[in-house]
């Protein structure tokens, strides 16, 4: 391949169709696609990893987002074009950076929403990139893809035709390694050997690199594959479109290796239907949000009244209690304080009763004094020399 030496090979394709698999295996095998810490972590519907940067995913996505798209809803062709140029010096710093990290080590480049982004990364990357074009069979990236998202396999076709439209456009005419991903998981030593001999001969030695394909040994295999639906099946033939038949048939029949594209002009235009697929999904999607939003946002909002009523009703339960339980202290002293009036009355009139008694005695001894005078009187009366006579 002529031009300035490569750094490293970007890959590209549509989501769930294999680049993982691919860019895995390289990255196994001694290239460099990021630290871990800078990679996608691995998830339930990729346990081995995605081999792509958050930074190079996060530029693609506010990409879209300033136009008003995402990567489930492609912008038009040419909102892409035009906006390219504000984008080239943006992606031109983080290819630098991918670079240095590197340290000589030759590159993988991968994230699928490049495919949506070419003319941005087309120019930033100037010819130091080979490009790698993973194919798989549009329904079986179509049902994986609803397997991990839940979305209408009409939609996810219309997402694979979207993707892979906009790479024969952008690639047209350039040389191109076409890797087969059912080939590929099939045959992994072979098809893996034959991927780095190839790859080996555009990329420079160098000699602070090792590339092996030991070490990538029993990182692909046959179990990868959930899906086998080839395009002569008849589920194929009644889900794709004739356009995405034309488009499937095209690509399967590309050699495995390397390829200069020459897509036929009907299947490098845009398909306007398909836009309209994902646009309306994507904006059903939206008014869903919007509505579970509102009713997650009303459920919060009955919740919080629900908890603030039970609290005030246990306050009140509360006081109520504590009412009740002060009537019950003012009943029960009450009780007492007719027990204490009862006592006082009952001790008032035992102390009148012992008073008269006392008052009784009294009079009794005073009589019993007197009636003793008078009888001491009259003995003493009798006798001779007494001063009574």
């Amino acid at each position: 391949m002529d031009g300035p030496e490569l750094a490293g090979v970007a890959i590209v394709g549509m989501h769930r169709s294999g680049t993982s698999a691919v860019a895995g295996f390289l990255a196994k095998a001694g290239y460099f696609a990021g630290r871990d810490d800078d990679l996608l972590p691995p998830q339930e519907d990729n346990p081995k990893g995605y081999f792509e940067r958050e930074d190079v995913n996060a530029l693609n996505d506010e990409l879209f987002a300033s136009l008003g798209g995402s990567w489930d809803r492609p912008p038009a062709r040419q909102l892409v074009a035009d906006s390219a140029p504000s984008w080239v010096g943006k992606v031109e710093v983080l290819v630098e950076r991918l670079l240095a990290e590197a340290s000589g080590r030759p590159l993988v480049l991968k994230d699928p929403r490049v495919s949506l982004a070419l003319p941005a990364w087309k120019a930033a990357l100037g010819g130091r990139f080979c490009w790698l074009l993973v194919d798989r069979s549009p329904v079986d990236t179509a049902l994986s893809l609803r397997k991990r998202d839940a979305r209408p396999l009409s939609v996810a076709l219309a997402l694979w035709q979207l993707y892979l439209t906009e790479l024969l456009d952008g690639l047209a005419g350039e040389r191109v390694l076409v890797v087969h991903y059912e080939d590929f998981i099939e045959h992994p030593e072979q098809e893996g050997a034959n991927l780095l001999g190839r790859l080996a001969e555009v990329l420079p030695e160098r000699p602070t690199a090792k590339v092996d394909a030991q070490g990538a040994k029993g990182f692909v295999s046959g179990a990868m594959r959930h899906h086998a639906t080839g395009l002569d099946s008849p589920f194929s033939t009644e889900a794709l479109t004739c356009l995405q038949m034309s488009l499937g048939r095209w690509l399967a029949g590309l050699p495995a290796g390397w390829a200069e594209l020459r897509p036929p002009g009907d299947l490098r235009r845009q398909p306007e239907s398909a836009l309209v697929a994902a646009a309306e999904y994507y904006d059903a999607l939206g008014d869903r949000h919007g509505m579970e939003t509102a009713y997650d946002t009303e459920r919060h909002r009955a919740l919080h009244f629900e908890q603030a009523t039970e609290l005030k009703d246990r306050h009140i339960a509360n006081i109520e209690s504590a009412l009740e339980a002060a009537a019950a202290r003012a009943e029960r002293d009450e009780q007492r304080v007719s027990q204490l009036e009862a006592e006082v009355s009952r001790l008032e009139s035992d102390n009148d009763a012992l008073r008269k008694e006392l008052r009784h005695l009294r009079e009794d001894g005073l009589a019993a004094a007197g009636n003793l005078l008078a009888a001491a009187r009259r003995g003493l009366s009798g006798r001779p020399g007494s001063p009574f006579l």
